[in-house]
């Protein structure tokens, strides 16, 4: 048998798992069924302007210490910029602009004291904030989440306003889970709270990436592995994993082709997972009955290209919209057009409507918080849907999140879907990249 380690799956996931293990000292085959590799966080050519257009706008956090350390080992990190502290602008139905900045001064005193002075709060919600913060620090007693409480269930108990969550606790938890706060999980809500806004100013910081996301990682990671003497092929589709007595003994690629290694990683998506693994196998095993349980949480992109500059941020939340976030994509990647990505995450009342009425949507609702649309003109436009984003992060679903390691020996799992304790981000996919190839190792 081989002593490759063969990895399905050529996103953040695979890609991670990959470097880890070349790094190792381990050679690594890493197979990807489409002609590209970046699975659902990668960039391209818009074939009418040419500009460089991300499937779904992503933004990085300093608290992504796996997604850091990766990039780092690849030589791509200074393709991110980070904010030299956490300053998010938001804009309201009315235009009226105002931010969440935050001082240099220790956690958790730099957001209580950015809240403070912010004009994005009323007095009373600015308590409410200082008492939430609270609750997170202290990490448990009955302000902690129950395992079936939703965001909002947990949010309004702890005293958090109907206008506060709609106004910020909602956009946070929806750009950070992609789901509606009356669907995520609480507990999950909390443990990122905790990570990004409650452990240090560094970690809280924002960072946006100056080129494609692709060119942050893909073909450095790609390099990376074939120069410690591994392979990636894009184009390769697996058919099965060759699972039998308990063992998998590499991967079935159809028409009589078959690959042999030491260990498989499937980095897949979950529901790609479960067309991988042998029906019978699937059905009788309960470790691998969450791959069937999970559901899926969609986002929508539109991309808009003016005439002229509609504004001067680079990125804004937007309060009292069906659409959460507006990233200038001219100024973010320094390009000559005007061209704007809008982002509508956890989009299930959405994902249906045709182009054209999510197009009209987004121009109607930009031109109540930017004026300056309604006398810009409309050059060309991109909708992106993805269907299959990510998982819905229910209480329930954390409860079918499966490990690293299988049942099936030479068998282990990779994915932003895997029990991380992260939802479904870029720093989830890496960690569960790494941990892994540790489990391999191990």
């Amino acid at each position: 048998m081989s002593d490759e380690i063969i990895i399905v799956g050529g996103g953040f996931a695979g890609l991670s798992a990959g470097v880890a293990l070349a790094e190792a000292g381990k050679r690594v085959c890493l197979l990807e069924q489409k002609p590209h590799l970046g699975g659902r966080a990668r960039s391209f050519a818009d074939p009418t302007t040419g500009s460089i257009v991300d499937n779904g706008q992503h933004l990085f956090m300093g608290c992504y210490h796996a997604t850091i350390k990766f990039l780092k080992t690849i030589g791509t990190l200074d393709r991110l910029h980070f904010q030299p502290r956490l300053n998010v602008p938001f804009l309201d139905r009315d235009g009226r602009l105002t931010r969440l900045d935050c001082p240099d001064l220790p956690s958790p005193l730099h957001l209580l004291m950015g809240v403070a002075r912010s004009r994005s709060f009323t007095f009373k919600q600015k308590l409410e904030v200082v008492r939430l913060g609270d609750d997170v620090r202290r990490a448990g007693g009955e302000a902690a989440p129950t395992a079936n409480e939703s965001v909002t269930e947990w949010l309004s108990r702890r005293g958090q306003s109907e206008g506060l969550q709609r106004n910020f606790w909602d956009l946070l938890c929806i750009a950070a889970m992609n789901e509606d706060p009356r669907i995520a999980s609480a507990q999950l809500f909390e443990r990122v709270l905790r990570l990004a806004l409650f452990s240090s100013p560094a970690d809280s910081r924002l960072g946006i990436a100056r080129v494609g996301l692709s060119d942050c990682y893909t073909a450095a990671a790609s390099v990376f592995i074939e120069a410690r003497g591994g392979q990636v092929h894009t184009g390769r589709n697996v058919k099965q994993l060759m699972i039998a007595d308990g063992v998998c003994r590499g991967v079935d690629l159809g028409a009589g082709n078959v690959l042999e290694g030491a260990s498989v990683i499937s980095a897949a998506p979950w529901q790609q997972f479960a067309t991988l693994m042998p029906g019978d196998l699937l059905r009788s095993e309960p470790f691998f009955a969450g791959a069937l349980a999970l559901r899926p949480a969609p986002i929508i992109s539109i991309n808009l290209w003016f005439d002229v500059p509609i504004t001067d941020l680079e990125f804004v939340g937007l309060r009292g919209t069906n659409i959460q976030w507006l990233f200038d994509k001219s100024r973010i990647l320094s390009a000559s057009d005007h061209c704007i990505a809008l982002v509508l995450s956890g989009a299930h009342e959405h994902v249906s409507r045709s182009k054209e009425e999510l197009l009209a949507i987004s121009l109607r609702e930009l031109g109540e918080v930017l004026p300056s649309v309604r006398k810009a003109k409309l050059l060309h436009s991109l909708v992106i849907k993805e269907r299959f984003a990510t998982f819905s992060p229910s209480p329930e679903a954390e409860l079918l999140r499966p490990n690293a390691r299988t049942p099936i020996r030479g068998l282990f799992l990779a994915g932003d879907w895997t029990a991380t304790g992260l939802p479904a981000t870029i720093e989830g996919a890496v960690q569960s990249g790494y941990t892994a190839a540790k489990e391999v190792l191990g």
